[in-house]
């Protein structure tokens, strides 16, 4: 935009200069004296009646430099209107990059917040699957009727879990005193958690 202006300006510095080439060539030496001869000049003073006003003095160059003086404070005023708008956007890009490096340092705390969440859930499932296997070495230590009766009374996940780590024969000698419904029921826990990836 800027380039623009300058071009302008160039092109009315240029014109400029040629109008006063011009207006120079027309005011030509012999040719302005010529025109003005002695009785020519006395025609006009007898002509002029003695009290009236004297004219008024025109300044030729103010006529034909004020278009370009009017078009220049025109550009003048636009050039600042354009460098306000500059300053606007530059500080709208300045709070848009603001707000982009505050969004991009919360995804970054959220990354590490899930990553600490992960570990912590990973932590946990080890831990209960510690604790399913060390249930399951304790219910594979009691006789396989008494143990039986112990799981009847547990949840269907808890019961699953501590069945999932068991050795398979001490197992399956305990669920040979279990009820069919619980045995089913513990049964489709196992077939989830196995499903899901929850085991």
């Amino acid at each position: 935009m800027r380039r623009l202006i300058i071009s302008i300006q160039i092109v009315i510095v240029a014109l400029f200069i040629i109008k006063i080439s011009l207006l120079a060539a027309a005011v030509d030496k012999t040719s302005f004296f010529s025109a003005f001869s002695f009785d020519h000049l006395g025609q006009a003073i007898a002509q002029t009646p003695i009290n009236a006003p004297p004219p008024p003095i025109r300044d030729i160059s103010d006529d034909g430099l004020q278009k370009e003086r009017d078009f220049m404070a025109l550009l003048q005023k636009k050039q600042n209107e354009l460098d306000t708008r500059e300053g606007a956007i530059k500080s709208e890009e300045q709070r848009i990059l603001a707000l982009k490096k505050e969004v991009m340092d919360k995804i970054d705390e959220l990354k590490a917040l899930e990553t600490q969440m992960s570990a912590k859930l990973e932590a946990d499932k080890v831990n209960v699957a510690k604790r399913f296997k060390d249930l399951a070495k304790v219910y594979e230590a009691i006789p396989p009727q008494k143990a039986a009766a112990m799981l009847e009374k547990l949840d269907n996940k808890t019961a699953a879990g501590i069945t999932i780590q068991m050795k398979r024969d001490r197992a399956g000698a305990i669920w040979g005193f279990l009820s069919p419904q619980k045995a089913t029921n513990i049964t489709n826990e196992i077939t989830h958690s196995v499903s899901t990836g929850t085991e």
